[in-house]
C-alpha cells in the first residue's frame, strides 16, 4: 500500500510538472511574434514566469559586448533603474561565464550575490535561480532568473521549468536580432537604389 500511494504521488507530480512546462510553452509561444518590440515581448514573458514560477520578481541580464557588461534589459518595475554589472559578478555574472545554472536559496549567505544590485533597486532579494540564455548557435546572450520563491525556497523542478523558459526567450531575443538586421538591410537598400534612380533620372534631365 504504501508503494502504490507513493507511486501515485510521484506520477501526480510528474504530471504537475509536465502541465505546468506545457503550459508556459504555450503561453510564450503566443506571445512571441516578430514584428512585436522585443522589449515588449520580453515583459510580458517576465509577468507570465512570475506565475509559473510562484516568485515575487523575474529578471534578465543582457551581455552588452562594448563595455563587457550584463545589463538588466526588462524586469517588470526596475526598468527605472539603469542596473549594469560586470560580466563575471554576482550570481547572473557566475552564471553567464560558467554557463551553469545555479540555485541560491541564501542569496545574503552566497560570496557570489551581488548585493549592491539590492541596494540600487530597494528590491530585497531572498532567493534566487538563475540561467543562462543560449541562442540556437549556443552563444550566450546573458541570464535569466526568478527571485524569492512564495513561501519557499526553488527547486529543482523551478529550475527545469526556467531553462525551458530561458531556452525560448533566447531563440526570441536572436530571432529579433536577427529580423531587425534584416529590416535595417532592407532599408538600406531601398536608400541606395532611391538614390541611384535620382541619379539616372539627373542624367537623363541632362542629356
Amino acid at each position: 500500500m504504501v508503494c502504490t500511494n507513493d507511486n501515485r504521488y510521484g506520477e501526480r507530480k510528474m504530471e504537475e510538472k509536465m502541465t505546468r512546462s506545457y503550459r508556459l510553452a504555450e503561453k510564450f509561444s503566443q506571445l512571441f511574434d516578430l514584428e512585436s518590440k522585443i522589449d515588449t515581448v520580453l515583459s510580458a514573458s517576465l509577468y507570465y514566469l512570475n506565475q509559473f514560477m510562484d516568485s515575487e520578481r523575474s529578471s534578465i541580464f543582457i551581455f552588452q559586448p562594448w563595455n563587457q557588461k550584463l545589463t538588466i534589459f526588462s524586469s517588470l518595475d526596475l526598468e527605472k533603474h539603469e542596473v549594469s554589472i560586470p560580466k563575471s559578478c554576482g550570481v547572473a555574472g557566475r552564471v553567464f561565464v560558467d554557463r551553469q545554472p545555479a540555485v541560491v536559496n541564501h542569496a545574503y549567505a552566497d560570496n557570489r550575490f551581488y548585493r549592491e544590485v539590492d541596494e540600487m533597486t530597494g528590491f530585497k532579494t531572498r532567493n534566487l535561480v538563475c540561467t543562462p540564455l543560449l541562442d540556437p548557435r549556443d552563444h550566450c546572450l546573458g541570464t535569466l532568473q526568478s527571485l524569492n520563491k512564495n513561501g519557499g525556497d526553488f527547486s529543482a523542478d523551478d529550475l527545469e521549468l526556467l531553462n525551458l523558459a530561458a531556452r525560448m526567450m533566447a531563440v526570441a531575443i536572436n530571432n529579433s536580432r536577427q529580423y531587425n538586421e534584416l529590416v535595417v538591410t532592407n532599408e538600406a537598400r531601398r536608400k541606395l537604389l532611391r538614390k541611384l534612380t535620382e541619379s539616372s533620372s539627373n542624367i537623363f534631365d541632362k542629356a
